[in-house]
């Protein structure tokens, strides 16, 4: 592979990481138009926090497609340089050699070629002289050649090399300005929070937006396509994460706050911020989406009817139709949670019929 096709693809390779980036950048724009609009409103502060939780995932996501493809050009932009150190240094060489090859034909041919060549002692030595002029002629040709390939490679290595740092100097520049755009998210977001958890009409309006979610997941679950004998695995299925500390209990829950009280179509497991989430069971996964006041949601299928659903997810590692298996990672909780910290809503559905997980989880 020459050098020219060889550094195309290096930068076809750090191009790709760029993914998904044009979307997320979209979504972001769209979620700030709306936060513009919810902020200018001021009537209703659930819809404007679950904003805030929205555009800070947007955010993170973002910020973490630019800090991985920051270190790739950081990667690409050492190995460029090593390239371009070593093609200095065989520059060097090849010039190096030329000399030597010059100052051995005028020293073989003591300054008269033609000379040096009839002045051999027989036929055979008249040969040899003429086969080492045509070896020296040659290799003089090779050496030129090669400095020339040398220098026309060093040139494109240096363009290169300043391409490639003005792209890590250009996402440098985009990570630390969506950074200063997370902070102020942050800001914002515990001032709507401070504001519903002290203010008894916004907490009940919050709590509405629940279930109304709830049931908005409830109506988009697709019709079961998958045959399996998920029912077989009542109280022998594996929890969803590490952690077992039930934060809300299935059924209607009772908040100490205003006197308030929920469905809860699942259970809520308080969680660390970023933990990791596993699928209960082998299945396909049939939806990934944004819901309000449950942030990512993950629905496997598992056949036979049954659905398990996984909410509050910060990051998303599966993609729709994707097969996966019993134990395996499907994201990690968000940092913070739906009005409290983190944690992961669980449930398992047959049909569109919510069922109590913990009678099909196995026991502690």
């Amino acid at each position: 592979m020459t050098s020219k096709y060889w550094i195309c693809l290096l930068f076809i390779s750090i191009s790709a990481l760029a993914g998904n980036e044009p979307e997320l950048k979209a979504e972001l724009a769209k979620q700030r138009a709306e936060l513009a609009r919810l902020g200018e409103q001021k009537e209703n502060i659930a819809d404007f926090l679950d904003a805030l939780y929205r555009e800070k995932a947007l955010i993170s996501e973002l910020v973490d497609n630019l800090v991985e493809r920051e270190q790739a050009l950081d990667g690409a932009l050492a190995e460029l340089s090593d390239s371009l150190d070593v093609a200095r240094v065989r520059l060097d060489s090849a010039i190096v050699l030329q000399e030597k090859v010059v100052r051995a034909m005028f020293m073989a041919g003591r300054g008269e070629e033609v000379a040096f060549i009839l002045g051999g002692r027989d036929f055979g030595d008249f040969l040899r002289r003429i086969g080492l002029f045509g070896f020296l002629a040659g290799a003089r040709a090779e050496h030129s050649s090669e400095i020339r390939r040398n220098t026309e490679l060093i040139a494109i290595l240096v363009d290169s090399t300043q391409a490639m740092l003005d792209s890590v100097k250009s996402v440098r520049s985009l990570k630390e300005a969506e950074l200063d755009s997370l902070e102020r998210v942050e800001v914002q977001k515990k001032t709507a929070l401070d504001e519903i958890l002290n203010d008894e009409r916004a907490f009940r309006s919050a709590i509405a937006r629940m279930e109304e979610s709830l049931a908005e997941l409830a109506r988009r679950l697709p019709a079961p396509t998958l045959s399996g004998d998920f029912a077989g695995l009542k109280g022998a299925i594996p929890w969803p994460s590490r952690s077992r500390r039930i934060l809300h209990p299935f059924g209607i829950v009772s908040e100490r706050r205003f006197g308030t009280t929920f469905k809860n179509a699942g259970i809520d497991i308080a969680t660390n911020p970023n933990q990791e989430v596993f699928a209960v069971a082998n299945g396909a996964v049939a939806q990934v989406y944004w819901l309000r006041a449950y942030g990512n949601i993950v629905i496997v299928e598992h056949g036979g009817g049954f659905f398990t659903v996984y909410g509050n997810l910060g990051t998303v590692d599966v993609a729709v139709r994707q097969e996966v298996s019993a134990g395996q990672q499907i994201g990690r909780t968000a940092p913070d949670g739906w009005l409290e910290g983190s944690k992961l809503h669980f449930e398992i559905r047959h049909g569109r019929q919510e069922v109590n997980p913990l009678e099909w989880l196995v026991s502690a």
